[in-house]
């Protein structure tokens, strides 16, 4: 295994330790093991690209990696109450809807740039979230939930974009 693919696959464990803070009411350090997380996301593709080591299995845990660490952890933020659960169950429901055509198309079905964006949409908004719920006299509750809608907004468009290519794939496969 390849440093950038053990990097994402570090990502998709970490999950593990931030719900069991999250049930424990340790918002905090759910905060801090979620920052660490998420930046391997900033490191992976990069170093790959860097060494040349880019590989499908990468390509295919990268989106895989997000999806769990981001599900997970809004998941159990709804289920103790810390954040709305109507967008939440959008996001779930867009994601789940993304590994289903990735999964079906002929091609690889890699990240476009708003899919990217609304992954960094979607951990700002986790932060946000959980600083509000490890720190509530600090007034974020507000922007963290301004934060998941917008987060929730933006997965759907990707979602319908990423819908549109899958179709173009199948259409014309490669």
């Amino acid at each position: 295994m390849t440093l950038p693919n053990a990097l994402t696959s570090a990502r998709a464990f970490l999950v593990i330790p931030v719900l069991g803070l999250i049930a424990l009411g340790d918002a905090p350090a759910a905060l801090l093991v979620f920052i660490v997380a998420a930046a391997t996301d900033a490191l992976d593709g990069p170093l790959a690209r860097r060494r040349g080591a880019t590989t499908a299995l990468g390509a295919a845990l990268d989106p895989l990696a997000d999806k769990v660490l981001v599900i997970g952890t809004l998941l159990a933020l709804a289920l103790r109450g810390d954040a709305p659960v109507w967008p939440v169950l959008l996001i779930l429901a867009r994601e789940i809807v993304a590994v289903e055509l990735r999964v079906r198309s002929p091609q690889v079905l890699g990240a476009g740039v708003d899919g990217k964006a609304k992954t960094v949409l979607q951990v700002a908004a986790i932060g946000v979230l959980l600083a509000s719920a490890g720190w509530p006299s600090a007034g974020l509750a507000g922007a963290a939930n301004a934060l998941l809608g917008a987060a929730a907004a933006l997965t759907i468009l990707s979602g319908v974009r990423l819908v549109l290519r899958a179709r173009q794939t199948t259409a014309h496969p490669a």
